[in-house]
């Protein structure tokens, strides 16, 4: 009954990537035909780049950060949850092997952090979610908070999440799978869709990075 569960969550996971990326299509993407458009294997490259959304959270060691915490380097950001059964954590295991085979092609200012919002902010408190990133490696920094405010953030950004009830009490999250890439400046510089492959990512990625020097 889980399994089954868990299938057809991922075929609504599918569902709200989709409206993702069609909120961000009336952004004025510049079409791939312009001069100065990146086109990317996995994804979009918006620009100009648009500003991050404020918001005022909590990191996982505690501190209170907005939009600034994302200022002077790279951040490859993710929606998830520590409950999340296989997605979160395939998807933050291949996060992870990207930022080490990037390790290898660029300069440490231009390795990016890997940044995971709950879509759960209910149950993943910064403690919850300082323990549950140390298992992914160095450069993770996870953000929760009041679930209004979580949630404020994500729907300005253009990020859908929902409960979906189980059991009694318990409940799963469905949420999008999409990866947002956001620049030193603290705006969406890119946008990558599922599914997500760690040789596409980490070429557009570059691609990104050189286009903005």
């Amino acid at each position: 009954m889980r399994r089954k569960l868990f299938i057809g969550l991922l075929l609504a996971t599918a569902a709200l990537s989709g409206i993702v990326i069609g909120r961000f299509s009336f952004m004025r993407v510049p079409p791939a035909a312009s001069p100065q458009a990146v086109v990317l294997q996995s994804g979009t490259a918006l620009s100009p780049a648009r500003p991050l959304p404020d918001f005022q959270l909590l990191r996982q060691d505690g501190a209170a950060v907005g939009r600034d915490d994302f200022r002077g380097r790279w951040t490859l950001v993710f929606f998830g949850f520590t409950h999340c059964p296989e997605l979160c954590p395939a998807t933050l295991a291949m996060l992870s092997g990207l930022r080490a085979a990037l390790e290898a092609a660029v300069p440490a200012d231009q390795l990016p952090g890997i940044a995971l919002f709950s879509a759960d902010p209910e149950r993943d408190t910064p403690a919850v979610l300082d323990a549950y990133l140390a298992s992914f490696g160095t450069g993770f920094r996870g953000y929760t908070g009041r679930p209004e405010a979580m949630r404020e953030f994500a729907t300005a950004l253009g990020v859908p999440y929902r409960k979906m009830p189980m059991m009694g009490d318990d409940y799963m999250v469905d949420h999008s799978v999409a990866i947002l890439l956001i620049n030193p400046q603290a705006e969406v510089a890119a946008l990558f869709q599922p599914p997500h492959a760690l040789e596409s990512l980490q070429a557009d990625y570059l691609q990104v990075v050189a286009a903005a020097r």
